[in-house]
């Protein structure tokens, strides 16, 4: 089920030079998500919580590093986690606006000022105590200590004989509408907007397929706000 992962990352960024403002008026909308961890008897010894984080270039030290900003933390218990999403994002963990960006005219699209973020979610047994102190005693001097914790990547999936759909985690600052298909001149490729984003945290529901016609296989994707039914959490690697 791992075959639509290279065509994600390129329509996850497709996706981003996209996102269209339309109401800048808006509030700023939070969302709290839950649920429980499939597998999860394999990790209630290993999880703690559930984490967002953003890797940002800092050139503090005079060389290029990267600082870690979590951006929100959920309990992890028994199986299952929440995690409350803060209505707003600083502007500098988001995509500057797109507006010397050129686009199909077959995709109906507003304006071009939107600036957006995506984001993944953690699963670890960090933490923060543990590290500060950590780091208190690096400062002292008195050798060199290294704090030892686990990740696991986390994603909102589900998959049949023909298709697979990610859950992504997208922030806009703004309200914004995307709707329309683009298909490949040969036919075998097509791709279909169907968004409707609130300004804020939203769910897009990435959905890849292939069929066969003709003796042609055809390969269709999807990027829609419409929620998906059946969708679960799991560690990335267990599925």
């Amino acid at each position: 089920m791992k075959r639509y992962y290279s065509s994600l990352i390129l329509i996850s960024a497709f996706f981003a030079a996209l996102l269209i403002s339309c109401n800048k008026d808006d509030m700023d909308v939070g969302m709290t998500i839950s649920g429980p961890l499939e597998f999860n008897e394999r990790y209630n010894d290993e999880i703690t919580k559930i984490e967002i984080i953003v890797h940002e270039l800092s050139y503090d030290l005079g060389i290029p590093a990267f600082k870690v900003f979590r951006l929100a933390s959920g309990t992890y218990l028994n199986g299952a986690f929440s995690l409350e999403l803060p209505a707003k994002i600083d502007d500098r963990f988001l995509k500057q606006s797109l507006s010397n960006e050129n686009f199909p005219t077959n995709i109906k699209v507003s304006n071009k000022m939107v600036k957006t973020g995506v984001f993944d979610f953690t699963a670890t047994d960090y933490d923060e105590t543990t590290a500060n102190s950590i780091d208190e005693k690096n400062k002292e001097g008195n050798g060199m200590w290294v704090y030892s914790y686990k990740t696991f990547p986390l994603v909102y999936i589900k998959s049949d004989e023909i298709s697979t759909t990610e859950g992504l985690l997208y922030y806009a600052d703004r309200s914004c509408s995307i709707t329309g298909t683009m298909t490949a001149s040969d036919g075998h490729y097509s791709i279909t907007y169907s968004m409707h984003l609130k300004r804020g945290w939203n769910i897009v529901y990435f959905t890849e397929k292939y069929m066969e016609t003709l003796g042609k296989k055809i390969r269709i994707e999807e990027l829609s706000t419409n929620p998906v039914s059946g969708m679960k959490w799991y560690i990335r690697g267990d599925y």
